[in-house]
């Protein structure tokens, strides 16, 4: 069996590469700060949905559904 990713994947494997590199890492410290700012631990860091909204934008939302129409279309494999 061949279990090497296909252009799809790789292609989408860069961009969420690229993503945590040049957005989520860099929130990382943003978001410790403004947790300790909320009233409750559970809620929602600010920062953390503004890169929902820009993984959305990228195209890198819901990854791990299968069906292309809501999510990357990718298989478990």
């Amino acid at each position: 069996m061949d279990f090497a990713f296909d252009a799809r994947t790789e292609e989408l494997r860069a961009k969420l590469l690229a993503f945590m590199d040049e957005h989520v890492y860099p929130a990382e410290a943003v978001a410790e700060e403004q947790r300790a700012e909320l009233d409750s631990p559970w809620d929602t860091p600010a920062v953390v949905e503004e890169l929902k909204a820009e993984a959305r934008r990228q195209g890198l939302w819901n990854l791990f559904l299968p069906d292309s129409v809501y999510g990357a279309g990718l298989t478990n494999l």
